[in-house]
């Protein structure tokens, strides 16, 4: 999958890479570097779980900040999940919202629309 400036979660919004992105607000953050440059951010969507088992919110930016990709992933990246049809939806959605509203304040990404 190819970085996108723009990203539509369906049944979320449209977010767009903010022009205001720094790298060191990523690695404030919590975004650590993988051996391209990609700046990659994974947090748990079942807490109660450890993050190597949960749902999670996956976040990738390109080493120039250009462009990400915006996912919520099966435990180990294999597969992607619609948390919003899932049984458990309302606590996925609540911390999914958490996480994305802290990247929208914190000038990583900017909410476009609503789906």
């Amino acid at each position: 999958m190819a970085f996108n400036q723009k990203v539509t979660v369906a049944g979320d919004a449209t977010y767009k890479i903010s022009n205001q992105i720094k790298k060191y607000t990523l690695g404030d953050l919590g975004f650590v570097t993988n051996n391209a440059g990609v700046y990659i951010l994974h947090r748990a969507l079942e807490p109660e779980k450890s993050l190597a088992n949960s749902i999670q919110l996956k976040v990738s930016v390109n080493q120039d900040l250009t462009g990400f990709k915006l996912s919520t992933v099966s435990a180990g990246d294999v597969v992607r999940v619609d948390i919003f049809k899932n049984s458990h939806a309302n606590d996925m959605v609540k911390l999914y919202h958490f996480f994305i509203d802290e990247l929208v304040a914190r000038g990583v990404l900017e909410k476009m629309s609503y789906d």
